[in-house]
């Protein structure tokens, strides 16, 4: 179970003993054990890996990170675990449940997957829509700095704002027949799963890169693939948690 799911698991269990009438709903203890030791060794981890690659940097992204100076200052310890829980939790729920949702969307629409297997120029466009359909990231949340309206919705200055990517990424307004896996929708790029404008996502040209190379090798290798039993969903409000998908397969040589 990954660090957000196990997070969200603490919370429904503490819904669901409280709807049941529990009086004390404090998470089991040796759960919480294991939560906070997966984060002490995550951190560690991070640590050391980021202390080598400032003594012996090497072309990548986390000796830029190690090696960083801000006014002639190397960063400090606080910064350097912010970076590194930002690229495990960036860099890994959102790009792993997009490559999950991708292969579901195909399973599910037949002929899809063989317009992509047959013309794998597609590709690019397939991955914004595959994107546009699973929206990773379910929400964020922003404040307000001044009074306005929105379609009749006013909304006040500093006030806490909900924004949730899937709602826009199926907008009937800017996508016709929203709901519709169509690898070849001319606009699936006009999605907003990576944000927008100053605060579009930093590691949006990484996601794009791995997604192309997952999907142009997997596809590649295993092109017969199918779903083999149910998916499984995590309860999760942050991120599309996919926990269990299995599939089954030829491999090529």
């Amino acid at each position: 179970m990954e660090f957000l799911e196990l997070a969200q698991y603490f919370t429904l269990e503490q819904i669901k003993q409280k709807n049941e009438g529990v009086s004390d709903t404090t998470p089991d203890p040796e759960m919480i054990n294991l939560f906070n030791a997966m984060v002490d060794e995550m951190f560690d981890y991070g640590k050391h890996i980021l202390l080598k690659k400032r003594k012996n940097p090497e072309n990548d992204l986390l000796s830029a990170i190690a090696n960083a100076k801000i006014e002639g200052e190397e960063l400090t310890q606080e910064f350097l675990d912010g970076s590194w829980l930002l690229i495990v939790f960036a860099g890994n729920d959102t790009t792993r449940n997009t490559m999950s949702g991708g292969i579901k969307l195909l399973h599910d629409n037949q002929d899809q997957k063989e317009l992509l297997i047959n013309n794998p120029d597609y590709l690019p466009n397939f991955i914004n829509e595959t994107i546009r359909c699973v929206s990773p990231v379910i929400h964020m949340r922003r404040t307000s700095l001044e009074e306005t309206e929105i379609n009749g919705q006013r909304i006040g200055p500093y006030e806490k704002i909900a924004l949730w990517y899937g709602a826009a990424n199926r907008d009937p307004e800017i996508f016709d027949d929203p709901d519709r896996f169509n690898i070849l929708r001319e606009n699936a790029d006009k999605h907003l799963a990576f944000g927008i404008g100053r605060h579009t996502c930093l590691g949006k040209p990484v996601a794009l890169m791995q997604l192309k190379e997952f999907y142009s090798q997997f596809l590649a290798r295993f092109p017969d693939f199918e779903m083999n039993g149910e998916w499984k969903v995590a309860p999760n409000n942050f991120v599309h948690a996919i926990q269990e998908m299995p599939i089954k397969f030829s491999p090529k040589s």
